[in-house]
């Protein structure tokens, strides 16, 4: 069993799009509190994104490779609809052939679920990345709001951040977001007030759930402001960090993006929420502080780029 974070790793893709270039294609900007955002190259998807942040986590730790026990990959876009990713993960990490994997897909909130699983691995220490690049169509609110990037936290029996405990809520709101079988862009039913409901509802009912109040939380963040509106909701006074503002809405990864914004503020009490549409939500209060900052150069692209790079366009050759 495992109950502390050794250490960690982040990995942002380096081209960015800002609101303004949004507003200027299509007239606005349907993403509130997103002011830029990471965009993933056509050459990057979950796995390879996953493999930065694990690399980083690894470098990180007194473990070596061939000592991990067990491997957690998240994401609500893995490249394939079947197949094991987390073993794809693992290979390219060159992991032994002994190490135990799971993978968590289908909801935002599987990076809380993945680090659940990785506390209870019990011979050694666990790998937990979660990684993820959500897409909407083109002219909606999720797809404007739509990140990229990943997160890795390598869990030990000791560290500088405590695994103090967990809870879970889970209350039905159908058709907050979904996506269809064989469709790669998210959908939901628009109904923003419902949608708020759900989130702010689940989100407050997992950190309710703790045996203590944190100061801080570190929740899912599908826009920028979401999460400031459900804080509202929970018993005192709880700082909110998210990075929709910078990285946009990095689905599974969010909560493990904002835990590690909380860290670099110097916060080392928060509670992680991953919050899944539908809806449920872990909560997993830290205790301690790490370093995972994903601070590199990057270059700002225009929306037609933006377009293309995300496969809303296709650049076709035709006869000479």
């Amino acid at each position: 069993m495992t109950d502390a974070i050794e250490s960690a790793g982040a990995y942002t893709p380096r081209y960015r799009i800002d609101a303004d270039a949004f507003a200027e294609a299509w007239g606005t900007f349907d993403a509130p509190g997103v002011q830029r955002k990471a965009v993933p190259g056509a050459d990057e998807d979950a796995v390879t994104m996953a493999v930065e942040a694990a690399k980083t986590a690894l470098d990180g730790s007194a473990h070596d490779r061939e000592g991990l026990a067990g491997l957690a990959f998240a994401s609500t876009t893995p490249p394939v609809d079947e197949g094991d990713v987390a073993a794809t993960v693992a290979e390219i990490l060159g992991l032994d052939n002994t190490v135990e994997t799971a993978a968590f897909t289908q909801s935002t909130g599987a990076g809380g679920s993945a680090i659940r699983w990785g506390t209870e691995v019990p011979d050694g220490p666990t790998l937990v990345v979660a990684a993820d690049a959500p897409l909407g169509d083109p002219d909606d609110a999720l797809d404007h709001a739509a990140g990229a990037g990943a997160v890795a936290f390598l869990l030990a029996e000791d560290g500088p951040v405590e695994i103090r405990e967990t809870a879970t809520y889970t209350e039905e709101f159908p058709g907050t977001r979904f996506r269809e079988r064989g469709a790669d862009a998210v959908d939901s039913y628009d109904a923003t007030a419902y949608e708020r409901d759900a989130y702010g509802t689940v989100v407050a009912g997992a950190v309710d759930a703790l045996d203590e109040a944190p100061p801080a939380i570190a929740p899912t963040a599908p826009n920028g402001k979401r999460p400031y509106r459900a804080a509202r909701r929970l018993d005192g006074d709880a700082d909110v960090y998210e990075t929709a503002g910078d990285l946009g809405d990095t689905g599974a990864a969010g909560p493990l993006f904002g835990l590690a914004a909380a860290w670099a503020d110097g916060e080392d009490d928060v509670a992680l929420v991953a919050f899944g549409d539908g809806a449920s939500a872990v909560a997993v209060r830290v205790v301690g502080t790490l370093d995972a900052s994903w601070d590199r150069e990057t270059v700002d692209v225009s929306y037609a780029e933006y377009a293309r790079k995300r496969g809303h366009v296709v650049e076709t050759g035709g006869d000479d």
